[in-house]
């Protein structure tokens, strides 16, 4: 049902995946956790609870699996901030997990199975007050930061709001660089476009960070609104925006020779930016997943 090998879970602490609908669009991105051997979990965008319930037990068919939505627990991030903010040089990771292995409340904790720079994902039981607990252990960390943010400069997005169902290919979220696809597992829903748009089609745009021109207040566009380049030619469309700082679906090769970009109907300059966790020889041609770093 997922784009991953569900069963690299047995190894791994978490793993990242999509839903596709039978035409290989993105529906939902997930990530998969293992709670014991008769017992997962599966967190994704909390609006699309009763979608993904239903998507699951359509295809419960005749197994003995219970499936049903978990409302007592409570998802938090825990990452080292950016130079855009306070970076705390002090961000050690085992000194983290062991003041997390002294709290009850803790369901999983794991590093952020698509990218270091995400943090520790840390799921609890409901209404634990995690920054407490951490700091009753001796544990001093900043409250305030926007992870929200962090994955926009990042060029991350996640949940419905960047990546809206039944519209995005599933390397326009980049889910091939994000560890979230198998290109050795059997089938599963969507798989044929998946496999023809690593072998064969070429991917033209992924999401990408923006940087818009510094403003004291931004005008509230339109959803999908296009991007020009320098030469008036569609580079791609906005996604979503906070701040400074958005998403956009870009034909990133095009975007880096373009000398500006800008909002079609708006005069506000932007900048796309290569993310540097992307490969620098990443292109867009067929063979685009064999890359070097």
């Amino acid at each position: 049902m997922i784009t991953n090998d569900v069963k690299n879970v047995e190894m791994l602490p978490s793993l990242y995946s999509l839903f596709l609908n039978p035409a290989g669009r993105v529906l939902y991105d997930l990530i998969l956790y293992k709670i014991c051997d008769t017992e997962y979990l599966v967190e994704y965008d909390a609006t699309g609870i009763e979608y993904v319930h239903k998507h699951l037990t359509m295809y419960r068919l005749r197994k003995n699996v219970q499936i049903e939505p978990s409302s007592d627990m409570s998802v938090w991030v825990i990452y080292k901030q950016n130079n855009a903010g306070s970076t705390d040089e002090n961000f050690d990771l085992e000194d983290i997990y062991n003041h997390l292995n002294k709290i009850s409340d803790i369901v999983k904790y794991t590093q952020d199975p698509r990218n270091n720079n995400l943090g520790i994902r840390i799921i609890t039981k409901k209404d634990t007050n995690l920054p407490k607990f951490l700091e009753l252990s001796g544990l001093n960390l900043l409250k305030t930061g926007c992870y929200q943010l962090l994955r926009y400069q990042l060029g991350i997005g996640e949940g419905v709001l960047d990546h809206p169902p039944g519209n995005c290919l599933p390397f326009e979220t980049n889910v091939d660089l994000l560890n979230g696809v198998s290109f050795t597992k059997g089938c599963y829903i969507g798989q044929e476009m998946t496999a023809k748009s690593n072998f064969v089609f070429s991917v033209r745009k992924r999401l990408m960070p923006v940087i818009f021109e510094e403003m004291n207040s931004y005008p509230i566009f339109p959803p999908e609104c296009n991007i020009l380049n320098d030469k008036q030619k569609k580079m791609g469309r906005l996604r979503t925006r906070l701040g400074q700082h958005g998403l956009g679906l870009l034909k990133f090769e095009d975007c880096m020779k373009s000398n500006f970009l800008q909002l079609q109907g708006y005069d506000i300059k932007l900048k796309a930016i290569w993310p540097n966790w992307w490969p620098k020889s990443l292109s867009s041609n067929k063979n685009e997943h064999i890359f070097s770093l």
